[in-house]
């Protein structure tokens, strides 16, 4: 027994010391300066530019704002907002899908998908896709509500979520 108790006791010796080192300490994170800030002049101007960007990319890819598809509608839109404190164009896309209600004489809006995106580097900052009502009952869950790490359940939160982006 005393010969298995030192057999046990070699051997966690020897595997203590195969153990992996530390993880090694890492270096202090470097403060980033505050971008100096900008006149008006300058803020307007990235505004314009911004502006005829996202104008740009929505032609591009929108035309005229609509497409017809077999299961009915598809319309876009789009607002463009430069936000100075993040210095970010930001390109909101809006794109309603209507079904043909022939019964009751029109179509209806059935859903919406929101995107919002940086128009510089392409990235996507967040998504909405759901009811198109902001005030759809709480049973019409969104399929996708999410800004940057920011979940969401329902299209007033998406708002609320949405509003830092779009003002300064």
């Amino acid at each position: 027994m005393l010969r298995r108790l030192a057999l046990l006791t070699i051997l966690g010796a020897v595997s203590a010391c195969d153990a992996p080192p530390p993880p090694a300490t890492r270096p202090a994170a470097k403060v980033e300066e505050a971008a100096p800030a900008l006149s008006q002049r300058q803020v307007y101007e990235l505004s314009e530019q911004c502006a005829t960007r996202s104008r740009d990319q929505f032609r591009r890819d929108w035309k005229n704002g609509a497409v017809s598809t077999p299961q009915g509608r598809m319309s876009a839109d789009f607002i463009d907002h430069y936000n100075a404190k993040l210095n970010t164009c930001f390109y909101l896309l809006t794109v309603r899908h209507s079904t043909d209600n022939g019964d009751q004489g029109g179509a209806s809006t059935d859903a919406v998908s929101i995107k919002l995106f940086d128009i510089g580097d392409g990235e996507q900052y967040g998504e909405y896709s759901g009811p198109a009502v902001a005030g759809s009952p709480p049973t019409s869950l969104p399929k996708t509500c999410s800004i940057e790490a920011m979940y969401c359940a329902s299209r007033r939160e998406w708002d609320v979520l949405l509003q830092p982006y779009m003002e300064d």
